[in-house]
């Protein structure tokens, strides 16, 4: 089940497995350009975001990833709201 709780951990444990990022906490308020998190890094994280939670983000919506909170965000209303295909 893909609760609140399971979608920020994951999120937390995908910035935390960057190799970019060089924190040990993941807080929901933490710009992600602070903990060194670039265009590269946020596609990667959003990759393994859909396949986590078989959703899709597009290129424009990673991009307006701004705080850790805003992927969280993101990610549960896409998982509340699923497309059908």
């Amino acid at each position: 089940m893909n609760t609140p709780d399971v979608i920020s951990t994951t999120v937390y444990d995908l910035i935390l497995a960057s190799p970019m990022t060089k924190i040990k906490d993941v807080e929901p308020q933490q710009v992600l350009s602070e903990i060194k998190m670039d265009s590269l890094e946020k596609l990667s994280m959003a990759m393994d975001l859909e396949e986590a939670f078989k959703i899709e983000m597009s290129d424009e919506d990673i991009e307006g990833f701004k705080t850790v909170s805003d992927v969280i965000g993101y990610v549960q209303r896409a998982v509340d709201s699923p497309v059908s295909t």
